[in-house]
């Protein structure tokens, strides 16, 4: 059977699926070391076919993205007109000294340091990602969280679920009522 070589698989599925979808594909595979931009590059030149959409792609694909929906948020943070967010950010609490990184951050000229948190509802639901806890145990902690980030010299914490990323313009009004401004 033949089969197309990472690269190509890449670059068809850009070709045929929006931006917002393929940016987990091509995070995954930055990831796991099968995203190879000179690879992606030279099979680009040699076809005959528009190939936009992927120089978009290989732009804003960063393997520190820790899961689909968080690329997926990424996506539409980006087509909607904001400055690409630096991802898994690192805090560590002044008074505990743990460390903890934050899925999205955007420190804006104000000096406001802005985090934006995607919560799958596996956080929530899933026995392997709650350890045994029961959802309130599970809220506790990330309370606890957002205190130590807090400490840490964040000033606003927004969270967005699965569920309401779908939700059209929920996420752009969330980001623009703390003043994360618009990169045009």
């Amino acid at each position: 059977m033949s089969v197309t070589d990472p690269a190509r698989t890449l670059i068809d599925c850009a070709r045929l699926y929006p931006f917002a979808q393929m940016l987990s594909v091509f995070d995954s595979a930055s990831t796991k070391g099968l995203l190879v931009p000179t690879q992606v590059q030279a099979t680009c030149a040699s076809m005959r076919a528009d190939t936009s959409a992927v120089s978009k792609l290989l732009r804003y694909a960063n393997g520190l993205s820790a899961n689909g929906g968080e690329s997926y948020c990424r996506a539409l943070i980006i087509e909607a007109g904001f400055e690409v967010p630096e991802l898994q950010h690192r805090f560590i609490d002044p008074k505990t000294r743990q460390k903890y990184y934050t899925d999205f951050l955007r420190r804006l000229d104000n000096g406001k340091v802005i985090v934006l948190e995607y919560d799958g509802i596996e956080e929530y639901a899933n026995p392997d990602m709650t350890h045994g806890r029961a959802g309130w145990g599970v809220v506790n902690e990330e309370r606890q969280r957002e205190d130590a980030l807090k400490r840490a010299g964040v000033t606003d914490i927004r969270r967005i679920s699965s569920q309401e990323i779908n939700q059209p313009g929920l996420l752009v009004s969330r980001l623009e009522r703390v003043g994360v401004p618009k990169c045009f």
